[in-house]
Formats: C-alpha cells, sequence, structure tokens
C-alpha cells in the first residue's frame, strides 16, 4: 500500500492526534446498553453531548500534564477535545517529542506521500497512565472499500412485460423502494431527520452530480446545506463520496443530508472525536451515519509491521469508546461490512491460517451492512425513468441472494470479530446458525472466534446500484449496501420520533429483537457464502454459508421497511404503558 522513501524534512508539518484515557468507561457503557435495549425502562432516554463528555473526559491535571509535555518541547498548536488533543508541530519537534525518525511514505497507487515514524517511538513513563493511543504517528490510512463498475451487457430483446434486457440491470432508488417496501416519506408531513455520510482521503462529491442523479431518476433531491458539509471541495469529486451522498438523498428525500470529510490523512478517531466534539459545542450532528471505509480489524496499527505505541487493540478500544459515546446520544451508526469476504482485504489471496475481520464493521457498537444482489431479475417498475433504457432495464424484483465474485467481483465481507466478546442481544442469533451448520460448512475453528461478536447484522443490494459522476453509471459493493440502509433508517426515524419524541440511536438490540418476534421485517437471504475475495475464488479459501435466519454473510437479511416500521411503531407503543 505504501513504499518508504528517505528521512522527512524536519520544517514538514505533521498533524496528529492524542487519545487520551477517559474516565468511566464501564458506566458509559452501562448507559450505552440501557438506552439501546428497547427492552430496558431508559430506551431512547439518550445523554446530552456535554453529559456523554463530563463522564469520560480525563481529570484536569491528567489532560493538563500531556500538555505541559507537549509544549515543553515548543509545540503550541493543541486542540483539547476534552478527551484528546488535536496536534499540528514540526517533523522536528515530534521526532525530540518522541525520541523517533519519520519517513515519507509514498502511496503505491501514486499520489501525495504522507510522513510516519519508523521503527519504535516512545512517550515518559509518568504519561503512559494518561495516553490511550496516537493517532498520524506511525499508522497508515486504510482505503476505501473499492466501488466498482458493475458488469452490465444488454443480451436480450424482453419476450414478457416484466422482462429485463441485461442480465445484470440497474438498481435505482424507486427499484430499491419497491423491492423493500419503503413507504413514500415528505418532509411537510412527517418530523425532520437527518442522514450523514462519513469519508475519508479526500473523497469529495460535486453537488451539480447529486442534481444530475435526480434528473436521471425523475426525482426531487434537496442540495445540502452549507452547514451540513464539512470539508468538502467540489472541484475534486470522487466516485466514493459521489455514491454515498446519491443513495442517501435518493431513497430518503424527505431527510436532511449531511456530508462530512475528515481531514487529511485521519482515520476513525480523531474523526469521531471531532464529531461529537462538534455536538458537545452546540453544533447540530445527523441522527444517522453511514461509513464505507474499513481495515483489518488486528492491523489497525501497521502496515507491513507493527508501528504503533500500544496496539491494535488498544486502537479498537479507543475508537469503539467514541461509538459508544456517539450512540449513547441517539446516533445510529451504520458501516459497510466489507468487499473481501470472510479473509478481509489484508488477504485476498486466503494464505493466513486465520480469517481477518473488518473494522469498524466488526464493532460491536454500530449496525454492519453487507450486499446481496438480484438473481434472475424482473424489470416492472410502474414510470421507470428513462435511465433504465440505456442499462437493459431496472429491476422491481427477482431472487435475492449474496453478492457472488461471478456477477459483482466482490463478496460481502462477514464473520467474527478478532477482540470483541459477543453482545447478548445477538447471542441466540450466532448460536441458532452455528448449531444449524455442520461443522464442515464453516471455517476451521482456529480461524475465528464463534463466541466473539458476529457481523454484519443486516444486508442491502451492493450490485449495478445507479450513480452519475460527470454521467450515470453502475457500480457495486457494501459502499452501496451502507448508505442505502442508513436512507431507510431515517425513514424509520420520522416514525419513531412521531411515536416518541426520539430517534432510534444505536440499532442492533431493536433489530435482533424484531428478528426474533417478526421475522417479516425482514428478507431473510439463504443463497450464497463470503469464501471469494477481492482478488478471486481461490479454493482453499475458507468462508462462511448463508442459511436460515442471521448468518456471517448477510446478518438478518434485508428490509420489509412497512414491515419494520409496524414492529418499531408497536415496540414504542408498548413502552407507553
Amino acid at each position: 500500500m505504501f513504499e518508504k522513501g528517505g528521512r522527512s524534512s524536519g520544517s514538514n508539518s505533521l498533524h496528529f492526534t492524542i487519545g487520551l484515557r477517559q474516565r468511566n468507561v464501564d458506566i458509559l457503557e452501562h448507559i450505552f446498553n440501557e438506552v439501546s435495549d428497547p427492552d430496558s425502562p431508559k430506551y431512547q432516554q439518550f445523554l446530552s453531548p456535554q453529559e456523554v463528555m463530563d463522564l469520560v473526559a480525563p481529570l484536569p491535571g491528567d489532560h493538563d500534564a500531556v500538555v505541559q509535555w507537549l509544549q515543553s518541547f515548543r509545540i503550541e498548536q493543541i486542540e483539547s477535545l476534552g478527551d484528546g488533543l488535536i496536534v499540528d508541530a514540526y517533523v522536528s519537534q515530534v521526532e525530540s517529542l518522541l525520541q523517533t525518525q519519520f519517513f515519507d511514505f509514498f502511496p503505491k497507487s501514486g499520489g501525495q506521500p504522507i510522513i510516519r515514524a519508523f521503527g519504535e517511538y516512545s512517550i515518559p513513563s509518568h504519561l503512559s497512565k494518561y495516553i490511550l493511543t496516537f493517532e498520524g504517528i506511525a499508522d497508515f490510512p486504510p482505503l476505501h472499500y473499492n466501488v466498482r463498475r458493475s458488469k452490465n451487457t444488454i443480451t436480450n430483446t424482453p419476450n414478457t412485460p416484466d422482462a429485463c434486457s441485461s442480465l445484470n440491470p440497474a438498481t435505482i432508488p424507486q427499484s430499491l423502494a419497491t423491492v423493500y417496501q419503503v413507504p413514500s416519506v415528505v418532509s411537510s408531513g412527517y418530523p425532520e431527520t437527518s442522514v450523514g455520510v462519513i469519508e475519508f482521503q479526500a473523497q469529495n462529491y460535486n453537488p451539480a452530480d447529486l442534481a444530475a442523479f435526480a434528473g436521471d431518476i425523475n426525482e426531487t433531491i434537496a442540495p445540502l446545506l452549507p452547514s451540513h458539509t464539512i470539508n468538502n471541495d467540489p472541484t475534486n469529486p470522487q466516485v466514493e463520496s459521489t455514491l454515498d451522498i446519491e443513495d442517501v438523498g435518493g431513497l430518503n428525500p424527505a431527510t436532511t443530508s449531511w456530508f462530512w470529510l475528515g481531514l487529511g490523512n485521519e482515520w476513525l478517531l480523531p474523526t469521531f472525536k471531532k464529531f461529537l466534539g462538534n455536538a458537545t459545542a452546540g453544533k447540530s450532528i445527523p441522527q444517522v451515519i453511514s461509513v464505507s471505509y474499513g481495515w483489518a480489524e488486528d492491523d489497525q496499527c501497521s502496515i507491513d509491521q507493527p508501528e504503533c505505541t500500544g496496539t491494535s487493540q488498544d486502537y479498537v478500544i479507543a475508537v469503539n469508546t467514541e461509538f459508544m459515546k456517539i450512540g449513547s446520544t441517539g446516533v445510529s451508526v451504520l458501516v459497510a461490512s466489507g468487499d473481501s469476504g470472510a479473509n478481509g482485504r489484508t488477504d485476498g489471496l486466503c494464505l493466513l491460517p486465520s480469517l481477518k475481520p473488518d473494522y469498524p464493521a466488526a464493532s460491536p457498537y454500530v449496525t454492519s451492512v453487507g450486499a446481496t444482489q438480484m438473481n434472475n431479475p424482473v424489470c416492472a417498475l410502474t414510470k421507470p425513468p428513462a435511465v433504465c433504457t440505456t442499462f437493459g432495464g431496472c429491476i422491481s424484483g427477482g431472487e435475492e441472494v449474496a453478492v457472488s465474485f461471478a456477477l459483482s467481483e466482490f463478496a460481502s465481507g462477514g464473520g467474527f470479530s478478532s477482540y470483541a466478546p459477543q453482545p447478548s442481544w445477538q447471542q441466540a442469533a450466532v448460536s441458532s446458525y452455528l448449531s444449524s451448520m455442520p461443522a464442515d460448512k464453516y471455517p476451521p475453528s482456529t480461524y475465528f472466534n464463534s463466541t466473539n461478536r458476529g457481523y454484519p447484522d443486516v444486508a442491502a443490494i451492493g450490485n449495478a446500484v445507479l450513480m452519475d459522476q460527470s454521467g450515470p453509471e453502475l457500480v457495486g459493493g457494501t459502499s452501496c449496501s451502507a448508505p442505502e440502509f442508513a436512507a431507510i433508517v431515517g425513514i424509520l426515524n420520522h416514525f419513531a420520533i412521531q411515536k416518541s419524541g426520539s430517534p432510534l440511536g444505536f440499532l442492533n438490540p431493536i433489530l435482533y429483537k424484531i428478528a426474533s418476534t417478526t421475522p417479516s421485517a425482514f428478507h431473510d437471504i439463504t443463497v450464497g457464502d463470503n469464501k471469494c475475495t477481492e482478488d478471486g475464488c481461490m479454493p482453499w479459501c475458507q468462508g462462511y454459508l448463508c442459511a436460515q435466519g442471521w448468518d456471517p454473510v448477510t446478518g438478518l437479511g434485508s428490509p420489509n421497511t412497512a414491515n419494520l416500521i409496524t414492529a418499531v411503531q408497536a415496540i414504542l407503543e408498548n413502552k407507553k404503558h
């Protein structure tokens, strides 16, 4: 991914984040579970962002000791986020601070180098009890999931009114609304909701592309407000961010859309600290966020060899705490489950004697979204837009299965976390999967820990999805699935707020509860597997099979939105009595 160059100039600037050890994380987790559990009397009784910060922030003396250490090396550009520090300094200053050397690393795919420490670095022993992790010193930014162009060859002339003239026709928002029973929601008739997309690595979007996409599908999508657009450069649009924002606005035009880009090479920790920091400062944040990025859970602090102070597990723990903080305020976080099957994107040739779960998809504090495709597609939309003829039709139904490498050229990520224990809300579903599946039908027990958090939680179509960036095209990946499901969660929030006055927040406890009591709220995906990777289907690759109920390929399945709304309303109505 990166190649090491020479020593970085001492006059170069370095931007990094220090995660401080937080207090009361056990209390935070208890509160997070209570406000997220539909069976709890405190369900939806979310904390304010300031209440969360007051709970977890380190003591002032601990915080100030780290600031004073930085200042003793003449580092003055320090932004405090309460439980973290955002620091800008010269390379020469940080080399003295951490007793290390910095080098330029060049992306193998081209582009600007990044500056990172090579080898060990150190902090004074008396400060280690205050500092949990660094980001931007020795870690390397992971890539977004690969948005891939979908195969689309018009092969035949339809012989029936509902036949498609392509084996892989387009999926447009009207397709998703039909397949997933999504009701029409208009801004004036329902409580206001908001859905945001979180981007990294200079993945910008152009508002003109969003307007063109709206024209493609004959729908009205409101442009994003400047106050809801964080760090975007419309002159340099990229595929990932364009897809995300079009997915949300196309399927749920009644929601207020947000776009949030992490600065520079920042990864999860500073981005989500700043996200909640905005709310703590009194600024608004979206109620639902979608993330289509990830990297191996146990490689969060490495490129080809470990180069972190602390471990990848330390980093995962720190980011999981951020997800708990965000969820405790009532925000839903959805994450794409990955595009390289059970083996993960850092082992595309399946050479390791274990599976590599993706992160943040494997976090137990997010809702992870896998990908499906439509076999034997039907194209019978009412008044399909003209763009459908370009791609041999737009789907209105078919046989929904897990994505296959043969058609979609990727496999839906899924498996079990390396670090996080299995939460109570999914234990019955996971146990049912493992007990119903013969042992020789899933990977050897040494390849994964079946007592840990299983993912994904849900799924949505991730193949041949329409987007427009300087023209309409079809793309695929769990990068499609996550913002689609996020848009549907925005619709669920319309009805939740109408019923209880609050959004749903962390979703998994209520989703698994609904799956057990109202299985018709999901389309159970029982065909497919995730043995392939982005690199192909080596015969020795391991993976999981789809099955009835939850599975580590498509989770609980894809949504029947109308039935989900009814089930959510019933649960919230019962809470009143």
